[in-house]
């Protein structure tokens, strides 16, 4: 029945890594029901390590945002943004998402509407004139809420900086409860705006606006945290990556 799935599943195209996220399930539910795991017998394993040989993993091939380019897009987005107030916010949004190295989800709304409490809160900001401390609540690595702080220090005079940039933003931001984020009507910052004005920035410097996305600001982190000199413990530490998963973003 498990291979009968699979082959379900090859068949729809899927990637031998979403192979296994569906076999670690399967077996997660059936040992948690307390049924024997269907998935842990000889035929599923070379299924799978069969199927890794026949379609291997495809190298990332988003480009990275790097420190350099993030400068020009901020110079970019009074040019790109209707008001000064959303140059301010996408301003503070992309300078964080560089320097804390976050994930989409961890620090952005699913819409505009969306008040789950899932992106970054007003609350989750601690700011000062020497640090910005960024709660995060929960993450990739951490689904059960247990949360970690997020330190940013200022970046030297004339350079993007998280604390400059947010406390710019801080300062017009309207003095609601709920997602940091905000539009002036109170609405949320969304992915698909966020990649959007994103996009727009990196056309109107003459680069190929879909080779980037969101999680390009991530990628940049680790590669400009390796060219920085960090360790690898030190690279972890930065994007909370668990393993050395990251090496794959360095470019």
């Amino acid at each position: 029945m498990v291979l009968r799935f699979l082959t379900h599943l090859q068949d729809r195209g899927l990637a031998s890594r979403s192979l296994r996220v569906h076999v670690s399930a399967l077996s997660f539910f059936s040992k948690s029901f307390g049924f024997v795991d269907p998935c842990n017998s000889f035929l599923v394993r070379r299924f799978l390590s069969g199927y890794e040989r026949m379609f291997p993993r495809q190298p990332d091939g988003r480009r990275p945002i790097s420190f350099s380019l993030l400068r020009s897009l901020c110079a970019q987005l009074p040019s790109t943004c209707f008001s000064s107030y959303e140059a301010t916010m996408f301003q503070a949004a992309f300078v964080l998402a560089f320097f804390g190295a976050f994930r989409s989800g961890e620090f952005l709304a699913a819409s505009r509407s969306d008040m789950s409490g899932s992106a970054l809160l007003r609350s989750d900001i601690v700011l000062s004139d020497r640090t910005l401390v960024i709660h995060l609540r929960r993450s990739k690595t951490d689904q059960v809420g247990h949360g970690t702080e997020v330190v940013l220090q200022p970046a030297p005079v004339g350079q993007p900086c998280p604390v400059a940039t947010m406390a710019a933003f801080l300062g017009i931001r309207p003095d609601l409860t709920g997602p940091l984020f905000v539009h002036q009507d109170g609405s949320c910052l969304s992915r698909y705006q966020f990649l959007s004005v994103l996009r727009s920035c990196l056309a109107a410097l003459g680069l190929p606006a879909s080779a980037y996305g969101i999680h390009s600001f991530r990628i940049g982190a680790a590669t400009f945290a390796t060219q920085q000199g960090l360790s690898a413990d030190q690279v972890r530490s930065v994007g909370r990556w668990r393993s050395n998963a990251f090496r794959s973003y360095v470019r």
